[in-house]
C-alpha cells in the first residue's frame, strides 16, 4: 500500500474537519474488492451484489436525504450506481477498500486486510478502519558490519499484515580502518578520530533517512554490536529516542528471520508501552485530576476542547466507540489504540480515557 499511516489519517482528519456540518449525514460503504477472490472474478463481482442488498436496506428516508444533499435533479439510483463504479474502477492497493461520502464530494480508502461489504448511514464508521490499519509501526533496522550497513524498513500490522522491504545498503564505507597493519600510538590516534568520524558519517547518513521518511516509528540496530552502540552515540537525539533496542541480529539474516525478530520485539515494547501509557492515566488522575475515563466524560472532554489523547482498547466496539473515534478526528485528538492486559485495565476503568490539556 502507498499511503502512510499518517497521510491517511491526515486526510481523514482533513475531510472530516471540513464536513463539520454534514459529518452525522454520511455514507460509508466497505467493499471487499480482493480481485484473487474467485467470486470477483465474475462480470457481477460478489461485492457488487452484497452492497447492492445493503443499499436496498436503506430507508426511502436516508434516500431522500441524499438526494437533497446533492441539491441537484440527481436520484438515489445514480448516487448508488455511482458509487458502485467508484469500487469497480479503483485500481486495489490492498484487499479492500472504503469511501466515505456526504453525497457532495468524498474520500476512497485502501484497506490491507478483508472486510465484510457493508453500507452505513449517519456519522461516519471508522472502527473498521481503525482495526485494520493500526499497528505496531514501521521500524528502520539498520545493521552493521566492519564495511558498509544494511538497511531494511518492516511493516507491521496488529492483525498480522506485515511487509518488509530491502531499502539499501551503504558499501564500501569503513567502519573499522586499520585492518591489520602494524600501529604506532600516533597511528591508533589517527585511526580512532578516523573510526569516530566514520561513526558519525554513519550516525548522520541514518538520521536523516528516518528524518526524511516520516512513516518510520521506531528503530531497532543490529549486526556489529560494537560499531552499534558508537553509531547510536553519535545519533541526532531526536533520531535517538526512537532506538527502541541494540541485537546481536546477523548481518547476513534472510528477510524473513529478521521479520519474526521485528514483531517479536515490536510486540512487547507496544505492550510494555501500553501498560505504561495506562498507568500514567490513572498517576494523572490521582495527582492532577487531568484525565477522563468513561464514555460521557471522554465525550464532554472532546465536545469541549480539553481532550489532548484519547485512550481506546482493542479490539474497538463500534456501538461503542465509533462517535468517539469522530470526533477525536474532527477535533484533531490523538487516537492510541491499547492491547492486552493493558486494554482490560482501561475496560475496567470506563472503556475509554483521556488526557486533559493543562490551560483549557
Amino acid at each position: 500500500m502507498n499511503n502512510t499511516i499518517q497521510d491517511l489519517f491526515g486526510s481523514l482528519r482533513e475531510y472530516i474537519e471540513h464536513h463539520q456540518s454534514t459529518k452525522s449525514n454520511m455514507m460509508t460503504v466497505y467493499a471487499n474488492i480482493d480481485p484473487s477472490v474467485r467470486d470477483n472474478q465474475r462480470e457481477r463481482p460478489a461485492w457488487m451484489i452484497e452492497l447492492k442488498n445493503q443499499f436496498d436496506q436503506l430507508s426511502d428516508a436516508q434516500k431522500r436525504e441524499a438526494e437533497e444533499a446533492v441539491g441537484s435533479a440527481l436520484t438515489w439510483e445514480f448516487i448508488e450506481e455511482r458509487t458502485l463504479e467508484a469500487f469497480k474502477e479503483h485500481e486495489a492497493k490492498g484487499k479492500s477498500a472504503m469511501i466515505l461520502t456526504d453525497f457532495v464530494d468524498g474520500i476512497m480508502v485502501d484497506l490491507p486486510l478483508p472486510v465484510d461489504n457493508k453500507v452505513y448511514f449517519g456519522l461516519p464508521q471508522l472502527s473498521h478502519l481503525m482495526s485494520q490499519l493500526h499497528r505496531y509501526g514501521k521500524y528502520l533496522v539498520v545493521l552493521f558490519s566492519e564495511t558498509e550497513y544494511r538497511i531494511i524498513s518492516a511493516k507491521l500490522n496488529t492483525l498480522g499484515s506485515e511487509e518488509i522491504i530491502e531499502s539499501g545498503m551503504e558499501v564500501g564505507v569503513s567502519l573499522r580502518p586499520g585492518g591489520k597493519k602494524s600501529r604506532t600510538q600516533a597511528s591508533e590516534r589517527r585511526e580512532l578520530d578516523s573510526e569516530a568520524r566514520l561513526y558519525k558519517h554513519a550516525a548522520s547518513e541514518i538520521s536523516a533517512y528516518f528524518l526524511e521518511n516520516s512513516e518510520f516509528d521506531r528503530i531497532i540496530f543490529g549486526g556489529n554490536l560494537k560499531i552499534a552502540n558508537q553509531v547510536k552515540n553519535a545519533l541526532h537525539h531526536s533520531v535517538s529516542e526512537k532506538l527502541v533496542t541494540i541485537e546481536p541480529i546477523a548481518f547476513n539474516a534472510e528477510n524473513k528471520e529478521i521479520e519474526r525478530i521485528v514483531q517479536a520485539i515490536a510486540s512487547e515494547y507496544e505492550a510494555v508501552r501500553d501498560v505504561t501509557l495506562i498507568q500514567e492515566l490513572v498517576t494523572r488522575r490521582n495527582v492532577c485530576g487531568r484525565t477522563a475515563f468513561g464514555r460521557e466524560e471522554v465525550i464532554e472532554a472532546l465536545n469541549s476542547g480539553q481532550a489532548q489523547r484519547v485512550y481506546l482498547p482493542y479490539p474497538i466496539v463500534a456501538e461503542k466507540f465509533n462517535q468517539i473515534l469522530v470526533e477525536s478526528m474532527a477535533n484533531n485528538v490523538d487516537i492510541e489504540i491499547i492491547h492486552g492486559e493493558a486494554a482490560e485495565r482501561l475496560i475496567s476503568l470506563g472503556g475509554v480515557g483521556a488526557t486533559l490539556y493543562y490551560l483549557v
